[in-house]
């Protein structure tokens, strides 16, 4: 087994994935990483699996910063076990195309090797994301909550 993960080493990677810090990003990322992320490849077009640190690095340096700007993130729990990790997040960022602002859901599952991640597959609400990136109306009837202003409530649909 590797060394166990850490929680700064998990906090780093977002911080410099979410930026996007390209220089710090290759040095969390092993050369041989499985990079996948679960959804409609044909409406969100950064779904699908990447092989590499090269594609995982123009992913985050050239596509998503293309697709999204001002990504902010909110952990609602991570799980550390040896070599692995898991996170429940909450994203928000505005759409390039016409400054809508996109918020959705995801799990973010880990593996590492040597202090780097070599394996993460995110399981994103797609459905979600999909419906706001298309544009569609969506309810909000008040019930929706900010992730952490109800300890009581955990609501999937989030809208803003």
């Amino acid at each position: 087994m590797t060394n166990p993960v850490t929680k700064e080493l998990v906090d780093a990677f977002y911080d410099a994935f979410v930026k996007p810090d390209g220089e710090k990003l290759a040095a969390l990322v092993h050369d041989d990483v499985r990079w996948t992320t679960r959804g409609p490849i044909e409406v969100l077009s950064f779904c699908g699996t990447h092989h590499g640190k090269a594609q995982v690095l123009e992913l985050s340096t050239q596509i998503l910063p293309k697709l999204f700007r001002d990504i902010r993130l909110v952990r609602e729990s991570l799980v550390i076990d040896g070599d692995r990790a898991a996170a429940l997040n909450f994203q928000t960022a505005q759409r390039c195309a016409d400054g809508r602002v996109i918020t959705y859901r995801f799990a973010h599952f880990f593996r590492f090797k040597d202090g780097k991640v070599i394996e993460t597959t995110t399981i994103i609400d797609s459905f979600n994301a999909a419906e706001q990136v298309l544009g569609h109306a969506l309810p909000t009837d008040g019930a929706v909550t900010q992730p952490g202003s109800d300890p009581n409530l955990l609501n999937d649909l989030v809208f803003l």
